[in-house]
C-alpha cells in the first residue's frame, strides 16, 4: 500500500491518493479458493469526492496474467462481491486506486483515509480481515482576538435658552444748575463801572 501524503497530520482539503494490491492466492487458504463466494470484499474511506478504480489481474500459470478493470465507483464505499474473485485454479491481485480530500473538520481529529474487510453472509465484519489506516486531520487552534477598547461616545444634551434683548441705559448726565445774575445786580455793577470810567476822564481834563 501506498498513500500520499505518507503520514499525516494533514490539512482539510489536502488531496490524498491511496494505492495497493489485494493479493489472493487458493494454495494458502483453508478452502481452496482465493475468496469465499458469498463474503464481499468492503473498502471505505472517510476521505470526500472519493472515487475508486479497481482492476482484477488473473495469474494463470504457463499464461500471461490478465488485467481487466473490475470497478469504478464515488462514494465513501467500494464493495466487491466474493462471486466475482472467487477461484479455485488461480491467484488474483486487486489493484485499487482512491483518490480524494481530507474531510472539513471543525477541530482536530482522527479519521479513517483507507479500511479494507471482509464481510460474511450476515453482514458482519471477519475481525481477522480488518485492516485500517487514520490520519489526524489537523485544524489550528484559533488565537483569542482581543478587541479594542470601546469608546462610549456621551451625548450632551444642550438646552437651548431664550435670549431675552438686554437694553444698556446710558446714565443720564446730571445738569448743574447755575443761577442767571439777577438783574439788580447787573444794573449795580454797570453803574459803578460808568463812575469810574467818568472819574478817570475829569482826572485827565
Amino acid at each position: 500500500m501506498s498513500i500520499n501524503p505518507s503520514q499525516g497530520p494533514i490539512s482539510p482539503q489536502t488531496p490524498v491518493t491511496v494505492t495497493y494490491t489485494v493479493h489472493f492466492d487458493p494454495w494458502l487458504s483453508t478452502d481452496g479458493l482465493t475468496f469465499p463466494s458469498l463474503n464481499t470484499l468492503d473498502m471505505y474511506t472517510e476521505l470526500e469526492n472519493a472515487k475508486w478504480v479497481v482492476s482484477k489481474t488473473e495469474i494463470v500459470e504457463d499464461i500471461p496474467p490478465m488485467t481487466s478493470q473490475l470497478l469504478v465507483n464515488q462514494g465513501i464505499r467500494a464493495r466487491i462481491d466474493g462471486w466475482g474473485i472467487s477461484y479455485s485454479d488461480r491467484q488474483i491481485d486487486l489493484n485499487v486506486q482512491l483518490l480524494g480530500v481530507a474531510p472539513n473538520v471543525n477541530q482536530s481529529q482522527d479519521k479513517t483515509i483507507i479500511r479494507i474487510q471482509e464481510i460474511d453472509p450476515s453482514a458482519q465484519p471477519i475481525q481477522t480481515s480488518v485492516f485500517s489506516k487514520k490520519y489526524q486531520i489537523y485544524v489550528p487552534t484559533p488565537t483569542p482576538v482581543t478587541s479594542e477598547p470601546t469608546i462610549t461616545q456621551t451625548i450632551l444634551e444642550t438646552t437651548q435658552t431664550q435670549n431675552i434683548p438686554t437694553t444698556i441705559e446710558t446714565p443720564t448726565r446730571k445738569q448743574t444748575y447755575s443761577p442767571e445774575p439777577q438783574p439788580l445786580l447787573v444794573i449795580g455793577l454797570l453803574s459803578a463801572s460808568a463812575i469810574i470810567i467818568a472819574m478817570k476822564r475829569n482826572k485827565q481834563e
